[in-house]
């Protein structure tokens, strides 16, 4: 009986130790898995750093060249007509612009993933920003022969956020509507609505639209180099990734609305200042302008 109770014990034992060993055996197989997983994910992230460097460089090089371009026509040739090197003058200072743009927005990028931005988040008059957002764009607006809409509440209460993070958000998305609007025929819309607790904006066009499978990705970074929302990628691609960045780390939320051919709405929310949390009122008066 003792030696059939110990030879019993034992199987006991070894029945245990075959467990724990299918159990490491599962959990190591899960641990293979993730790993390989994301060591796949790494690949891919690799192979996207390596397509959005190739893009930065490219779009950089392109106003670099213009600028050296007309800038050597202008030293070779002081004889040149005034208009025609107003025009030339006209074309370099423009380029300098977007090139200022582009590198702006990878400085921005590589502050906020190292998080060494500094923030200034106090109560912001949110219609005095959209206000100053369409000043600047108006050339714009101009050139593209582009509709432009306001909505707003007859009151519209002050949120908590970076006045210039704000107006970086907003020039963003409203130059994006301008971009994907059909030249001459583009309408675009801003409209304030007052939620509980928050304020949403909402940016929209009448362009081209997003398909559904884009709508995810256009908000992740390096993802410039491999959409087909235009025929050829403009800027960095980096606009909205950082967008979405600065709204988040206000309490906010951006994301976007489209059907293809229909335009696209992109909406973004924001808290409101503790003293108009409590009084919110959504169904109050609203003012249009155009």
């Amino acid at each position: 009986m003792e030696e059939v109770l110990g030879i019993l014990d034992e199987t006991s034992q070894v029945i245990a130790y075959s467990r724990r060993l299918e159990q490491q055996s599962r959990e190591l197989e899960t641990a293979t898995r993730e790993l390989r997983a994301a060591n796949e994910r790494l690949r891919e992230l690799d192979r996207l750093k390596d397509d959005f460097i190739s893009t930065v460089t490219h779009e950089l090089r392109t106003p670099l060249t213009s600028i050296r371009a007309f800038s050597e026509i202008l030293n070779d040739n002081p004889d040149l007509e005034q208009a025609q090197r107003s025009q030339f003058i006209a074309i370099i200072v423009k380029e300098s612009e977007r090139l200022t743009r582009m590198i702006n927005q990878v400085l921005d990028l590589a502050k906020l993933e190292a998080g060494r931005v500094e923030w200034h988040a106090t109560e912001i008059d949110l219609a005095e920003v959209i206000d100053d957002a369409l000043a600047t764009t108006s050339q714009l607006v101009q050139e593209q022969g582009v509709e432009v809409q306001l909505d707003l509440p007859r009151r519209v209460p002050p949120v908590i956020a970076d006045r210039d993070r704000l107006m970086q958000v907003l020039l963003n998305l409203i130059t994006n509507a301008i971009k994907f609007c059909d030249r001459g025929a583009g309408r675009i819309g801003i409209a304030v609505k007052v939620l509980p607790e928050v304020l949403q904006v909402d940016v929209r066009d009448n362009g081209r639209g997003i398909d559904v499978a884009d709508q995810d990705t256009i908000f992740e970074k390096f993802r410039q180099a491999g959409d087909n929302l235009t025929e050829k990628p403009q800027g960095t691609g980096l606009g909205l990734p950082i967008s979405r960045q600065i709204v988040e780390h206000f309490g906010g939320r951006l994301w976007v609305c489209s059907e293809p051919g229909e335009g696209a709405t992109f909406s973004f929310t924001l808290p409101l200042g503790q003293s108009d949390v409590a009084t919110a009122d959504p169904g109050h008066e609203r003012e249009d302008r155009t």
